[in-house]
């Protein structure tokens, strides 16, 4: 059984799954009598804990491995001496680029890797009505799946498993800016549908989004996709290839409202 008396979550949602799944994490152990932080993975978000707390990591796929932010945060985590450390992943099929580069980068900073859950939810760029099928028997299946693994997590039950090689290449795709800023420049402006209330300029997690010359405009070299502004635009102004997606709204938006750096 782990030996813990605290938690400290931190958290990366793009368009609500995963922010779903880490209050639904938060919640399991406030019933169980835990403290427990809940913070968004930001450059200065991460707070010294000692050995009585139990880190969480909760954060989305992308590109089959995750977004850059989110790689950033756990490169940035400090040395440990054997701290307990948990992650969860939220996907729409499969990762492989990131759990087991993930344990390689955290072991060799000393941390005690004790458990990570893949959870399958519905996909945050549903391009047909198939898709958003899909997408509900998949949501029906994440809280059980969530609890049973956070109980074993508990019990001490839990693994966090490496396969080298592939995973390591997997894990070098993402890597490579040129994917993020392609996948970026794939979305597009209806500047005819758009009515300029700034709500995307508001809630962009990376801050790239701004007025050029009275329109709205992306800046896709430090832009990660995370389809926020595509899935909340009030107008669905936003384009994936040149098509609206059906939008899926999983929390309110005000929930996702970036933190200041």
């Amino acid at each position: 059984m782990l030996d813990f008396k605290a938690v400290a979550l931190y958290y990366f949602s793009g368009t609500g799954n995963t922010l779903v799944v880490a209050k639904e994490t938060e919640a399991f152990f406030k019933q169980r009598g835990y403290s427990v932080t809940f913070t968004e993975m930001g450059t200065s978000a991460f707070q010294e804990q000692d050995h009585s707390t139990l880190i969480g990591l909760i954060f989305p796929v992308a590109i089959q491995s995750t977004f850059p932010n989110v790689w950033h945060f756990i490169e940035s985590l400090p040395q440990s001496n054997g701290q307990s450390i948990f992650m969860i992943d939220t996907m729409e099929a499969f990762s492989g680029g990131v759990v087991g580069p993930a344990k390689k980068i955290l072991t060799e900073k000393g941390y005690k890797c004790v458990g990570a859950c893949e959870i399958k939810m519905a996909t945050s760029m549903q391009t047909s009505q198939k898709k958003v099928e899909e997408g509900l028997k998949k949501q029906a299946l994440v809280i059980p799946k969530l609890n049973s693994f956070l109980e074993k997590l508990i019990q001490g039950e839990t693994k966090w498993r490496r396969v080298p090689l592939l995973s390591d290449w997997m894990r070098m795709i993402s890597k490579n800016r040129k994917i993020w800023t392609s996948m970026s420049e794939k979305i597009e402006v209806n500047h005819e549908e758009c009515v300029q209330c700034s709500s995307c300029i508001k809630h962009c997690p990376m801050h790239v989004i701004s007025y050029v010359d009275s329109k709205i405009s992306i800046d896709h070299h430090n832009c990660i996709a995370c389809m926020r502004c595509v899935n909340y635009c009030p107008k669905n102004a936003f384009m994936l290839n040149q098509k609206h997606l059906i939008q899926k709204k999983t929390v309110k938006l005000d929930a996702l409202k970036p933190q200041k750096e």
